[in-house]
């Protein structure tokens, strides 16, 4: 048996405990914040344009440049997660957010704080793909797949913080205080380096089994440890390279690679136009009034958390194709319906609906994604993969806003199409990963040495 599967199969049957929990806990409150960061500026958007007399089209460029950044920092930072480590990638994003976000108090014109919010967008946006590592790494494959649905519940926690912050403290305090509550995460930081290690799986792909072994022994509780091998035996296994983005489009991973960048497009595509458009197409078109629609949305966001909560009780029994392809086509479908509604109950009942469906599919695909890339390219692959999706949470609102004067039927095919497109790909071109260990990712041959393995063959040494 190949060093690395000894160890990677040591972490994968490691029962839950409190490490993994504390691990849990310190990503989920990271991604809360990256989340609270980001909805922010779009809360406090008003009151910076009664104050500094903003037209519409400065403030959107103002919002933009969050967005962008956000792009960049995904890109850039799964690279850099995949060289230095993902302690430090840790470390370094949220600083980059925290920090940022806090000086964004002090901007005294449109031009600063667009500046500021870029950078702050990248702090962001590099931050997920890391956090997704984190998760993916440290958790046992038995939990990986709920813990990770669960996980994800906090982004959209962290936008409920953020409402529930612009009401009670920016009422006080005025929009600039609220830059200061996003600057807490720094707090984080100092915690990380103090209490979590790096990442077991990581260090062994570097072939630093020593201080991989340490990892180890902090997240296993005294529990014996696989008997040491030595770097030789380690580095050998996958003939580890540099990583670059020709890795996602080797002949192991371009399918794979396809696969996810156009579910994230899709999906995202679909979801922020929705999450983005909905409050003036209900005032717009249904007639509902803004006091109403601002608790409609709470609402709508509280259901998107059940739906995230609902779909880590079955991700790890349905596996995550099936999971992501059930919930894109009921989100489709109740999106259509939810377009052909006029009353304010009706538009609750299947407005609601959606919301369950399509926060769940979020959440199905978090886990699923890292799960597709071996551990030298895995935040690289999920950085790619999420900046596809930021890419159309930048496009989606734009093409919705030349949709609008079409009608909104034209808007909601379209948006609906997005979610069934993402089901479509997902089950034609997907590769299940429920109940693999995490190394077996590492080429596309490994589905089916994990296939063998279960069955009671014994292919751990084939040929790679």
């Amino acid at each position: 048996m190949s060093s690395i599967y000894a160890y990677g199969d040591f972490l994968d049957r490691l029962p839950l405990n409190r490490r993994h929990w504390l691990i849990f806990a310190l990503c989920s409150l990271g991604f809360a914040f990256d989340a609270l960061d980001f909805q922010i500026m779009a809360l406090i958007a008003p009151a910076i344009a009664r104050e500094w007399k903003v037209e519409p089209q400065t403030m959107g460029f103002i919002l933009s440049t969050t967005a962008i950044g956000m792009v960049l920092g995904s890109y850039l930072f799964g690279i850099v997660s995949d060289r230095i480590g993902r302690r430090t990638g840790f470390q370094l994003t949220v600083l980059i957010f925290s920090v940022f976000c806090g000086l964004s108090v002090f901007a005294r014109n449109p031009t600063e704080l667009a500046i500021l919010r870029f950078f702050t967008g990248i702090g962001i946006g590099g931050f997920v793909p890391i956090d997704t590592a984190i998760m993916s790494e440290f958790m046992p494959k038995s939990s990986r797949g709920k813990l990770m649905a669960l996980w994800a519940i906090s982004f959209s926690g962290g936008g409920l913080i953020a409402a529930f912050m612009a009401r009670v403290v920016g009422a006080d305090l005025g929009w600039r205080s609220l830059f200061l509550v996003g600057a807490v995460p720094g707090i984080l930081v100092l915690f990380v380096r103090m209490v979590i290690p790096e990442s077991p799986r990581f260090l062994l792909q570097k072939g630093q089994e020593k201080e991989a072994r340490r990892s180890i022994e902090w997240l296993a509780l005294g529990k014996p440890l696989p008997p040491a091998v030595g770097s030789a035996g380690l580095t050998s296994d996958l003939g580890i390279t540099k990583v670059t983005i020709r890795t996602l489009f080797s002949s192991a991973y371009r399918r794979r690679t396809t696969m996810l960048w156009l579910l994230w497009f899709s999906w995202s595509f679909s979801y922020f136009g929705v999450l983005l458009w909905l409050p003036s197409l209900l005032v717009q078109h249904r007639g509902v009034p803004g006091a109403q629609v601002f608790t409609y949305m709470m609402g709508f966001l509280v259901i998107g958390m059940c739906g995230r909560a609902a779909i880590a009780t079955v991700v790890d029994v349905w596996g995550r194709k099936n999971s992501i392809a059930v919930v894109g086509v009921l989100s489709s479908i109740t999106l259509l319906v939810f377009s052909q509604q006029a009353g304010y109950e009706n538009l609750l009942l299947f407005g609601y609906l959606f919301a369950f469906f399509h926060d769940a599919g979020l959440s199905a695909i978090a886990p699923y994604t890292p799960e597709l890339y071996p551990t030298r390219a895995r935040a690289t692959g999920v950085g790619y993969a999420n900046g596809a999706g930021r890419i159309a949470s930048i496009g989606s609102p734009i093409i919705v806003g030349f949709l609008v004067p079409v009608g909104l039927n034209a808007v909601f095919v379209v948006l609906a199409a997005g979610y069934l497109v993402a089901a479509i790909v997902v089950l034609s071109f997907g590769l299940e990963t429920k109940g693999l260990v995490l190394e077996d990712a590492a080429l596309e041959s490994g589905i089916g040495r994990t296939a063998t393995r279960m069955s009671g063959g014994n292919t751990r040494n084939s040929k790679k």
